[in-house]
């Protein structure tokens, strides 16, 4: 009996942890995507972006000679969605990253 409550107890613990890993919010989610993005600016180029992200929705020619890529989603008819904006040097490397996110309004 005892030791089928400590193992009932020790999957009760698990969830409770699988739960709040998955508890994350949306800002919190692109807080760490905006984390990773600032660790790859000056490392990684246009290359590495069109294998991992495909095709970017918009290429602009920057005033310095670079570009700005921007990635688009849209869900929701557009009530939800998010651009990834990339500026990239002249030699192809990772200049500036911004992104602009707006949530589903939930009623």
């Amino acid at each position: 009996m005892m030791n089928r409550l400590r193992w009932m107890s020790s999957i009760i613990v698990v969830v409770m942890l699988l739960l709040l890993v998955g508890c994350l919010s949306v800002e919190e989610r692109w807080e760490k995507i905006d984390e990773q993005m600032q660790q790859e600016i000056g490392v990684k180029t246009k290359d590495y972006y069109l294998s991992e992200w495909g095709n970017p929705a918009t290429r602009v020619k920057a005033a310095d000679g670079g570009s700005i890529w921007t990635w688009e989603f849209r869900a929701y008819g557009g009530a939800e969605g998010w651009n990834k904006i990339l500026t990239f040097r002249p030699d192809g490397v990772l200049k500036e990253f911004r992104r602009e996110y707006w949530p589903k309004e939930y009623q």
